[in-house]
């Protein structure tokens, strides 16, 4: 049965390694988006820690007991809200980009571990195996982060799964360009997934982008890169009207969207390529070749298993 709810996203920039200051600029931002409504509200990936393509940011990984999901469960109860965002996630040896979702009662009703890395990521983190899809009371949530909204097989996954709609925390950054245009063509394909997304799936999606600079260096024989967030934040109804937008601005957008999954608006999910679920950059084939590479030597550093170990015990000595 189609439910008509007010959802927000927020589009910020996010300091790296600054989790307090994230945490507090982000709440200003929420409580604009509850003031004019918002029942659901979603910040950015890697929202409490800012994002890096290095080893530093294996600094600032937390356990789902720390600091940001505390905060987040807080955040979601006093506002009464649902409250989504990722955060680096230290577990046993192992460092994941989890998507943790509160609900207004103040408890986690969802967690969702980003599979696969995008890219160079996966040199830094691994990925899971939850279900991209969070039951809760407002419907059945589908989980998109990223790079994952990209891949026929996440698509698929999320057709077959009957989503009310689809929460996609984002953190995608302009790239290092190989010809002119390839910037425009990465912004175009961030803009042209939506109506991809709507066409399948026939329900609302939320998106929210990190804005401001990206400055980092990269692993290997990589240059390092210098450049910045698009924002590009979006809610888009069920049938792809665009209900709201930002440009690479700070902000927020807040709009009524049609939950309820329908069979008459959805389409079979289109392969592009040999693993896309939308139209994508003529270079885009170099990013599962860099993210197998960097599998490999995530699964062989040492100093990884060493610093996520740490981080994991640390915060449970804390704990006790």
């Amino acid at each position: 049965m189609a439910t008509i709810i007010k959802v927000g996203a927020v589009q910020m920039n996010c300091y790296l390694g600054e989790i307090d200051k994230n945490l507090s600029h982000a709440e200003i931002m929420i409580t604009n988006a509850v003031e004019e409504g918002s029942q659901v509200v979603l910040l950015p990936e890697l929202m409490p820690c800012g994002y890096t393509l290095s080893e530093d940011i294996w600094n600032f990984a937390e356990t789902i007991k720390g600091k940001s999901v505390g905060w987040l469960l807080e955040a979601a109860k006093r506002f009464g809200i649902y409250l989504g965002c990722t955060f680096l996630e230290a577990d046993g040896e192992d460092f994941f980009n989890t998507f943790v979702l509160a609900g207004p009662e103040g408890k986690l009703i969802g967690k969702v571990r980003k599979s696969p890395p995008s890219s160079v990521e996966a040199y830094f983190y691994t990925s899971g195996s939850d279900s991209h899809i969070i039951e809760s009371e407002i419907g059945r949530i589908g989980v998109g982060v990223c790079y994952e909204n990209t891949l026929i097989d996440h698509m698929s996954f999320l057709y077959s799964g009957n989503v009310d709609f689809v929460l996609s925390p984002a953190a995608a950054g302009r790239p290092i360009p190989f010809i002119p245009g390839d910037v425009n063509r990465f912004e175009k394909m961030l803009i042209n997934s939506r109506s991809v997304f709507a066409n399948t799936l026939g329900v609302p999606v939320i998106v929210a982008n990190r804005t401001g600079p990206l400055e980092t260096d990269l692993p290997g024989w990589l240059p390092s890169l210098k450049s910045s967030f698009p924002g590009l934040s979006s809610i888009v109804d069920f049938d792809g009207t665009v209900k709201a937008e930002l440009d690479d601005k700070e902000g927020i957008i807040v709009a009524d969207v049609q939950i309820g999954h329908s069979s008459k608006q959805k389409s079979t999910p289109q392969k592009y390529g040999k693993m896309w679920g939308i139209p994508v950059p003529w270079y885009a084939f170099i990013w599962p070749l860099t993210q197998k590479r960097g599998e490999r030597s995530y699964e062989l550093n040492k100093k990884r298993k060493q610093r996520a170990l740490s981080m994991s015990h640390c915060e449970r000595d804390e704990k006790s």
